[in-house]
């Protein structure tokens, strides 16, 4: 089978000496698209074509027997994909959408849509009523609770495809014995948010200051957006005065301008590689901070992770792939070593018997879309198994 997916490229190629701008267009725009779309493209048996969302729907019609579109929160206000309403409209192909989700203040809001994400969104439901196929796997039921609100269509609540990279049935338990292994973490990394995210900011420098131990030094990871990507790289100039001096604000302000440019040269990091992130990350003891991708590839990587939420968006994969978070409103303690090794709360065994849950509703789909899932998956899916009884009872 050839599935043409809806993304730019198979990955960064150099990216050490690539020029900002053609980077930043290959990551989406946000480091973090690359973890999904990493796990879509190794989860799906067949010949995956690359194609970037400006394609013409007859090169798709010719090139594929199925159109795949890793999905990211594209359901909000924040987007208009007419553009690719238009081009839906022609694809004559099965066209499936894997990890939708939707993005609100809290769950108690509806999602508003802009015109031409409306009309994406009734394409793509036209698309799987046509073929006769579920085409439309949600990042939770949140999103499909707002997408049958909007449109009356019923789509299945999953997660995000990148719940299920580590190949491991025993990941929660793993993670649980690396977590346990010490009383307190040592090496953190901090997934770092948005210069404007005022919810986070106190957090955020909080974190800092345990994340840059003398013994145990972390890093403080970025994802988004093209400001905060740029301090990890050094291209200080290139960044708007009132940007750089918001990012400065928010993580160390502490520290003169100067200062705070050496701090992102020894500290800052970003990743446009799976692998080298997630190795990377087992480095750490624990990653925390407002990224749930970031947080994701954590738990893949065997070490515990925690995502501080501020909407819908990252508490609904949270919920449904099991990483721990915590809410930044509730986060009013101070944060130390011990305070997050109190808050952060893990079972391992329950972990691993939802992901065997989820990763069973997962292959369903797949298999129901006219998709292959690889047999590591189907592995996934057949082991979930009753958590250990507790001797004493």
């Amino acid at each position: 089978m050839k599935i043409g997916l809806l993304w730019e490229s198979s990955d960064c190629g150099m990216y050490a000496t690539s020029d900002f701008d053609t980077l930043y267009r290959k990551i989406g725009h946000n480091n973090g698209n690359l973890a999904f779309v990493h796990a879509v493209r190794t989860q799906i048996e067949g010949e995956i074509l690359h194609f970037p969302w400006h394609s013409q729907a007859s090169v798709l019609n010719e090139s594929c027997d199925v159109v795949v579109i890793p999905c990211a929160n594209q359901l909000g206000r924040h987007t208009d994909l007419g553009g690719l309403a238009k081009l839906l409209k022609d694809v004559t192909l099965p066209v499936i959408a894997i990890g939708l989700g939707a993005q609100a203040k809290e769950f108690g809001a509806d999602v508003e849509l802009s015109d031409g994400t409306r009309a994406w969104l009734d394409e793509l439901i036209a698309n799987g009523a046509r073929h006769g196929i579920q085409n439309i796997y949600t990042r939770g039921p949140y999103t499909t609770q707002q997408i049958a609100r909007l449109t009356g269509a019923d789509t299945l609540a999953g997660g995000c495809p990148s719940h299920f990279m580590n190949p491991d049935p025993d990941l929660g338990r793993r993670i649980a014995a690396n977590w346990e292994s010490a009383p307190l973490p040592r090496r953190i990394a901090v997934a770092g948010g948005h210069e404007s995210w005022r919810e986070t900011r106190r957090i955020e420098q909080q974190l800092i200051a345990l994340m840059m131990d003398p013994m145990f030094p972390g890093c403080y990871i970025v994802q988004s957006m093209g400001a905060m990507i740029r301090i990890s790289r050094g291209e200080f100039d290139e960044i708007e005065p009132d940007k750089l001096d918001r990012i400065h604000q928010h993580t160390v302000p502490h520290y003169t301008h100067s200062e705070f440019r050496q701090w992102a040269l020894n500290y800052a990091r970003s990743y446009y590689d799976v692998t080298a992130w997630m190795d990377e990350l087992r480095r750490h003891d624990l990653l925390i901070g407002p990224r749930f991708h970031g947080a994701q590839l954590a738990i893949q990587a065997e070490r515990m992770a925690c995502t501080v939420t501020i909407d819908t968006r990252t508490e609904e994969m949270c919920c449904e792939t099991g990483v721990p978070f915590l809410r930044a409103s509730e986060l009013t303690f101070p944060i130390t070593r011990t305070s997050l090794k109190e808050a952060i709360r893990f079972d391992g065994a329950a972990h691993d018997e939802h992901r065997a849950k989820k990763a069973a509703r997962y292959v369903s789909f797949l298999t129901q879309a006219g998709l292959k899932p690889k047999a590591y998956l189907l592995d996934l899916a057949t082991a979930a198994r009753p958590p250990v009884a507790d001797p004493a009872e």
